[in-house]
């Protein structure tokens, strides 16, 4: 049994609203992807978006003068920020990557070659941050540039992303901070965006070291990182399922006990998993397509609820460029929508959470270790939101059978209405790869699996007893599901209140014609 507390706490803090991602910065000049962002601010309603390459050749903001002078265009800059604000979206500005102008080298990341060097002269580096920075404020104002966050680089602890060494790293913070502070010494400047929680610390200690400002740190971790650090999860202090939130957990308690409440960004996740470290793959790994998704998803943002200050999904679309556009309707790419703009069923969990609206309610019960629930009360509502994640390392997952106690402050009936996501109903990849997983979709099928990709809805009318309304609780491996109770409203008026004028209608309605 599942029982709710009767007294709400605070809400949720809900981390994962502050930021959503998108590849590239040129992707954003595209209508699609601009749809679809538009699409998920409809239903979720994001606060701020982050993306790679902002100052690659493709978006042509550095030139070089005839006399070896340097020159600054903003224009397609401007076109992706206003697009952005446009929606309520401020700009997460990822500080990347090296204009092909100002590289020391020609290493390169990704089908649209993003280059990954230092700059061959800093100086340079930094009169690039300073013109960028200063043209924002012009374009959009001190006080709006100041909500904003400058994180500088990307994963530059791994060498595909980033050619040079740590110390270069830290002299490539060092200039970009004292350009972006130059510039206002409000605006908020961070780092180091690595991969699998490295450099936070070293990161702190540099900055108290020099003086370098510092407002915040920032990482990046997937679930599928725990075989890429622990071989085969040999010698993994975690139970199966555990090491994603709890490795994020220990990074901010580290960051935490250098530097106590500083803001710690986690500017990259998603549900990309595996079983075995042979089985790590980037490129080709069908979880955020399927509904393995939904349930990571909505359990992460639980649990790590108020433990940080940004958990930044990437991304929010398949119209997604890092290895080409994908092509066909399911890619195994890391979008919350498909190329056609389908919802996945990693979508419906964040649509999900966003309806725990007022302050929470303590849960008590003993749900299975990988399954869980969340509610909130508003007024004289109850918003659930429940999961069943299904583990890859367990070859035979279980259902969750169990009920649920929902406190009810008043009497009398209450609709209970439930909407689902499973394979068919909120997670249409499975059904596409039933179809056999065609490559073109024509109209019909394509209307059948946004169909397909929509939740399962009910509602059941049931009578409060002893001030509780008891409700059966059952999601198979990998389910999410919303759960809302709320008192039967007032029943429907008449179309009309007065019986003699819709008599005197009736019978001129009904009198034949002259």
């Amino acid at each position: 049994m599942i029982t709710l507390s009767p007294t709400p706490g605070q809400p949720y803090a809900q981390p994962w609203r502050n930021a959503i991602a998108v590849g590239r910065a040129f992707d954003l000049l595209r209508q699609d992807l601009l749809d679809h962002l538009r699409q998920l601010q409809k239903d979720v309603g994001f606060h701020s978006c982050r993306f790679h390459a902002v100052f690659d050749d493709d978006m042509q903001v550095v030139l070089r003068q005839p006399d070896g002078s340097l020159a600054f265009q903003w224009r397609f800059v401007d076109q992706a920020y206003d697009a952005l604000l446009a929606m309520g979206l401020k700009p997460f500005v990822e500080l990347n990557p090296m204009p092909s102008a100002l590289a020391s080298g020609t290493q390169q990341m990704f089908w649209y070659k993003m280059n990954v060097t230092p700059p061959k002269v800093m100086a340079e580096w930094d009169q690039l941050i300073e013109a960028f920075v200063r043209h924002l404020i012009d374009r959009y104002g001190s006080a709006e540039v100041r909500t904003w966050w400058f994180e500088v680089w990307n994963e530059p602890n791994l060498g595909c992303f980033w050619s040079g060494s740590k110390e270069d790293y830290f002299a490539l913070y060092d200039a970009s901070a004292r350009a972006v502070k130059r510039v206002d010494p409000l605006l908020r400047i961070g780092g180091p965006a690595s991969s699998k929680a490295y450099w936070l610390e070293d990161l702190i200690r540099h900055c108290d070291a020099t003086g370098t400002p510092l407002d915040f740190v920032s990482s990046h971790l997937y679930p599928q990182d725990e075989y890429v650090d622990y071989q085969d999860r040999k010698g993994s202090p975690h139970a199966p399922g555990a090491f994603f939130a709890a490795t994020i957990a220990e990074a901010v308690r580290k960051v935490h006990a250098l530097r106590p409440g500083l803001p710690v960004h986690w500017t990259e996740w998603n549900a990309m998993s595996c079983h075995s470290t042979a089985s790590i793959d980037w490129c080709n790994n069908a979880t955020n397509d399927q509904l393995h998704g939904a349930a990571f998803a909505a359990r992460t943002c639980v649990e790590l609820d108020g433990s940080l200050d940004t958990l930044c999904w990437w991304v929010a679309s398949d119209i997604f460029s890092e290895g080409g556009i994908p092509r066909s309707a399911f890619s195994m790419t890391y979008g919350l929508m498909t190329i056609h703009g389908i919802p996945k069923a990693a979508y419906h969990a964040f649509a999900f959470l966003r309806r725990l609206r007022g302050g929470r309610l303590a849960v008590s019960g003993n749900p299975p270790a990988a399954a869980g629930l969340a509610a909130t009360r508003d007024g004289a509502a109850v918003h659930a939101v429940a999961w069943n994640q299904r583990l890859l390392e367990e070859a035979a997952p279980a259902a969750w059978d169990d009920r649920l106690r929902v406190p009810v402050q008043a009497a009398g009936d209450h609709l209970v209405l439930c909407a689902r996501v499973g394979p068919g109903a909120g997670s249409a990849y499975e059904r596409w790869l039933a179809m056999g997983a065609p490559h073109d979709l024509p109209p019909t099928v394509e209307d059948a699996l946004r169909a397909m990709a929509q939740p399962a809805w009910s509602c059941d009318r049931l009578a409060a007893k002893d001030g509780v309304i008891e409700v059966p609780l059952r999601l198979a491996p990998g389910e999410i599901l919303y759960l809302e109770v709320r008192p039967v409203g007032q029943r429907a008026f008449p179309r009309s209140t007065d019986p003699a004028s819709m008599a005197t209608w009736n019978a001129g309605m009904g009198e034949q014609s002259r």
